[in-house]
């Protein structure tokens, strides 16, 4: 080809490239990436499109919705060199529908679906070079896990949840050869074995789960919660509910809320939730506990906290705090909230590994001095049943 025709050429191709990045498009190299997909960016009725522009690295729509603006309807990703890194759908800011990404060479990095926000069903992972490297099966009740070696050896299956390691996990080398083989149950405290070790900090994800508190209702008046070997016992307060089943996802075992109401939507709540002190002391959990709310919330005030005993003798803390709450957005910053939380904390020292902290939640200060009596009759119900 003449130096002249090689010009031409080197025109046309950039023109082409051009073209493919102000449309929102560009041209890839495995024809399992959508790349080279000709499907064309729509943003849904009412929204904003973001708009393109030559070497863009993402495009997005918008809509206002609550007073919050949201990602509503597509989102492209793309790399620095052009090749596309990820498709994604939001529906007023969740995450919803097929999520397929893609490595800088073209390869597939993962393919799997979102509902209202979370992962569910099957999800899949490669590596760049385009080998299946892990699979996870997402459910309520913990993420089924399976890696492999490049080989397509399995390396390791078995479940965890966002804190670690549960139930039954086998491991692997990578002749097929089973190396070893821990079963974590519900959770646990300690690791029983030397083999369970291994497991645990070898292989994704790094750790082990502490125990799941488990709430249950045993009749109109009592509930109980199991964390592990433990079990405790609460009195329910006359003319509230007690929920076992609201909080499970954010690792609260039991809620209680006035008849007619619901968990989240009344003006004033109490839920029991466990703090492990993972080897610290009772005062350096508290600690812990109370400096980790602070930062997730607005205008903090907190007293020093009193000492006091339940009608068996036993000694618990207590503290009084307000807050307002932080709405999270698309941004990266919160939203201050307008309300102000008030709150009475009551930490009790329950075992080697265990704090409960029992919380009374309401909208107002009158609330709370209405709600006050229940949440103390509710704590001198306290027992330990084992």
């Amino acid at each position: 080809m003449s130096t002249r025709g090689i010009n031409q050429f080197i025109c046309l191709l950039g023109a082409l490239l051009f073209l493919a990045s102000s449309s929102g498009l560009v041209i890839g190299q495995d024809k399992n990436s959508s790349s080279a997909s000709t499907e064309e960016f729509k943003c849904p009725d009412g929204t904003k499109d973001s708009g393109s522009k030559p070497g863009m690295i993402m495009r997005w729509c918008e809509v206002w919705h609550d007073g919050r603006l949201l990602y509503h309807g597509p989102v492209w990703r793309w790399h620095r060199n052009g090749q596309m890194e990820g498709k994604e759908y939001y529906v007023y800011g969740a995450a919803e529908g097929e999520f397929p990404s893609w490595y800088e060479n073209g390869k597939r990095s993962s393919l799997g679906t979102f509902s209202k926000g979370s992962k569910v069903g099957l999800w899949k992972y490669w590596d760049p070079e385009g080998r299946l490297k892990t699979e996870v099966i997402y459910t309520d009740k913990g993420n089924k896990r399976t890696d492999y070696y490049p080989s397509g050896q399995k390396m390791a299956t078995g479940t965890s949840t966002k804190s670690g390691k549960i139930g039954l996990w086998i491991n692997w080398d990578a002749a097929g050869k089973e190396k070893a083989r821990c079963d974590y149950g519900e959770g646990l405290f300690a690791l029983p074995n030397q083999d369970c070790e291994v497991i645990a900090k070898e292989l994704d994800p790094k750790g082990f789960s502490p125990p799941e508190p488990v709430g249950k209702t045993l009749d109109d008046q009592h509930v109980e919660i199991r964390i592990a070997s433990q079990v405790y016992g609460f009195s329910i307060p006359e003319g509230w509910v007690a929920d076992v089943e609201a909080g499970k996802k954010e690792g609260v075992p039991v809620v209680f809320y006035p008849q007619g109401s619901a968990w989240r939507k009344s003006d004033a709540t109490i839920y029991i939730r466990p703090k492990f002190k993972s080897g610290h002391t009772f005062s350096q959990t508290v600690k812990a506990e109370m400096d980790g709310f602070q930062d997730g919330v607005a205008e903090f005030h907190v007293d020093s906290g009193e000492t006091r005993r339940l009608k068996t003798g036993q000694e618990y803390l207590l503290k009084t705090i307000s807050y307002k709450p932080l709405i999270s957005t698309d941004s990266p910053f919160s939203v201050v909230a307008s309300n102000v939380i008030h709150e009475t904390i009551a930490y009790l020292d329950v075992s080697e590994n265990t704090v409960l902290v029992v919380v009374l939640s309401c909208s107002s200060e009158a609330q709370m001095k209405k709600s006050s009596p229940d949440f103390t009759s509710m704590l001198d119900s306290f027992r330990s049943i084992k």
